[in-house]
């Protein structure tokens, strides 16, 4: 998830998306910083409750919910320090709504909550082209973590890492990469239980068309795999499976700014059955 900002997310440490999107502006680079606003909707009729980034995976939450919906917001810095290095710092929060069936009455019931999710730190290095493509390498740390679990919220520091791996090149009207990517959940202590979450490995591509210099058509798939969650050493789930189609549309509205629309739907049991999004690019 990728928090489901499409190609031009993968593309980020190299290509503005408020710039006119041809082969000129495509590889640019430029030393300063960037902003990507993300606004997205999850909405889900499995059991599971999500967090969305840096990709999308099943949390560690106790609660068996019926229905949840989830509106995230996500902000996301990025400075350029020199053409081939990029600091980048993310945070944001959720406000969700989550129904269940109260086990003592019955009844159909539901709870809503404002949380704050995370803040990560990382860097993206980007290497000279191979033949025609050029590599690029992100890596990301939790600073913090808040997550609930039944009776306690905490905080969790340095307990998730995330390194991705990609490739991307260009064939007129296209912009193309691939990517694979390996998530890390250290083990979390409640006051209730030991829980390990589980990792995750994924892969997937992106394509760009670009069907005149301010507007182009996204469309990605991947596929997820997050491993089984653990209560006190006790395998309480199976290898989950998350794949995910998504499509959507990016407008450049000036020199400086650029706005994006994105729809991501879920392919098993274990994903989110949809995602919407909005993303807000802005260079300073």
């Amino acid at each position: 998830m990728k928090k489901f900002i499409f190609i031009l997310a993968v593309l980020s440490s190299c290509l503005f998306a408020s710039d006119e999107l041809n082969i000129d502006s495509l590889f640019k680079k430029q030393i300063g910083l960037r902003s990507i606003t993300s606004l997205s909707l999850l909405s889900t009729g499995n059991p599971h409750s999500y967090y969305i980034y840096p990709n999308i995976g099943v949390n560690g939450d106790l609660n068996v919910w019926n229905d949840t919906k989830q509106l995230y917001l996500n902000q996301t810095f990025i400075y350029t320090l020199t053409p081939s290095f990029d600091l980048l710092v993310s945070g944001g929060g959720n406000y969700a709504r989550q129904e269940y069936n109260n086990i003592v009455s019955g009844a159909y019931t539901s709870k809503n909550t404002l949380n704050f999710d995370s803040l990560w730190l990382g860097f993206i290095y980007t290497g000279e082209s191979i033949a025609d493509f050029v590599p690029q390498i992100k890596f990301q740390t939790a600073i913090i973590q808040r997550e609930k679990t039944v009776l306690q919220t905490k905080n969790f520091y340095l307990k998730s890492q995330n390194i991705e791996a990609n490739l991307r090149g260009y064939s007129d009207p296209v912009v193309y990469s691939i990517y694979t990517g390996f998530g890390y959940n250290a083990q979390r202590k409640f006051k209730i239980a030991k829980i390990e979450y589980g990792n995750s490995i994924y892969f997937g591509g992106n394509l760009s068309i670009i069907l005149s210099p301010k507007i182009t058509l996204d469309l990605g798939a991947e596929q997820r795999f997050q491993t089984e969650q653990k209560i006190n050493g006790i395998k309480n789930s199976e290898l989950r499976s998350i794949p995910t189609i998504s499509g959507g549309s990016t407008y450049s509205i000036n020199q400086d700014t650029a706005v994006s629309v994105n729809a991501s739907l879920g392919g098993s049991s274990a994903a989110p059955d949809a995602i919407f999004g909005i993303n807000l690019w802005k260079k300073f």
